[in-house]
């Protein structure tokens, strides 16, 4: 499954998510960003610098394949970015998809935190059942047929949190989905709809069910908010998504420049927004999107 763009979006949009994970002392408001280091000629993507200039950066690496040079490469951003910032703290994190593939490269794993990331989010599942980030994913750790009989319990999960802005819920409903539509891949868009829906026909009557489908009256036809193809129709919510989007970039750029909102918000096409979404995770800066 296609996840790191994914991923930092997730942190990128809630960086004070992965303190929570790794049950560290969190180091305030901060921001998750790409920093290109020149001294080693490549690009941190998961360094997250705290508001306060006291306070010591983070550099966050999540891994979902097997690299034996993981902790060779996270030993070189940290000592290129404490070159960059030479009177700030600088500690490493590393988020292992699962044990498996912690290579533990000796003797830097003693200089760096790793952490199966499999089983911090049981962890957080135990200590808050109803935390979105828990939700957001089971696709990725649920078992197939848990994950399609609970499909909709979880969707329902982050639409109906009141701790997300509607931006962030947005970005997290339409992971979800992406994520569940990669599991999946031989379902159709409308199977998953249906999906969602799933072993809670309750969710119908509920005022999150309505904002997830509109049970049409024409022979059981359904038409969704989440985008879909219906009778060759692509259909979908992009203003959610352009939210996002904006949403992602101010994260981790700064304020947007107005040229490129305009430009953004008047994009018509959910396929050429859901691109923009993966790229902006990863871009060096807003130049680099394309569409």
């Amino acid at each position: 499954m296609k996840t790191d763009s994914q991923i930092y979006g997730i942190f990128s949009a809630s960086p004070e998510w992965i303190f929570e994970l790794a049950e560290l002392e969190s180091p305030g408001p901060c921001q998750m960003k790409s920093v290109a280091l020149k001294s080693i000629n490549q690009t941190a993507d998961g360094v997250l610098i705290p508001d306060d200039p006291n306070v010591g950066i983070t550099v966050a690496e999540f891994q979902f394949q097997s690299d034996p040079l993981i902790y060779v490469r996270t030993i070189l951003e940290m000592a290129s970015l404490h070159r960059q910032n030479i009177n700030r703290p600088i500690q490493g994190l590393i988020f292992f998809a699962d044990d498996h593939l912690d290579p533990k490269t000796a003797p830097w794993c003693k200089l760096i935190r790793a952490y199966s990331l499999k089983k911090l989010v049981a962890k957080l599942a135990r200590r808050q059942s109803n935390h979105p980030l828990v939700a957001v994913f089971r696709p990725l750790y649920d078992s197939d047929q848990l994950l399609e009989n609970r499909a909709a319990e979880y969707y329902n999960q982050i639409k109906t949190s009141d701790q997300l802005s509607d931006c962030t819920q947005q970005l997290l409903l339409d992971i979800f989905v992406n994520w569940l539509e990669q599991r999946f891949k031989e379902k159709g868009k409308t199977e998953i709809e249906k999906m969602l829906i799933g072993e809670l026909p309750d969710l119908r009557d509920t005022q999150s069910g309505k904002d997830l489908i509109q049970i049409g009256k024409d022979e059981g036809k359904i038409e969704g908010k989440i985008e879909g193809k219906i009778e060759g129709k692509i259909e979908g919510k992009i203003e959610g998504k352009i939210e996002s989007l904006l949403l992602i970039l101010k994260t981790r750029f700064g304020k947007v420049d107005a040229r490129l909102r305009k430009r953004i918000e008047k994009i018509e096409s959910v396929l050429i927004v859901e691109q923009m979404l993966a790229q902006a995770s990863t871009a060096k800066s807003p130049a680099e999107l394309k569409w």
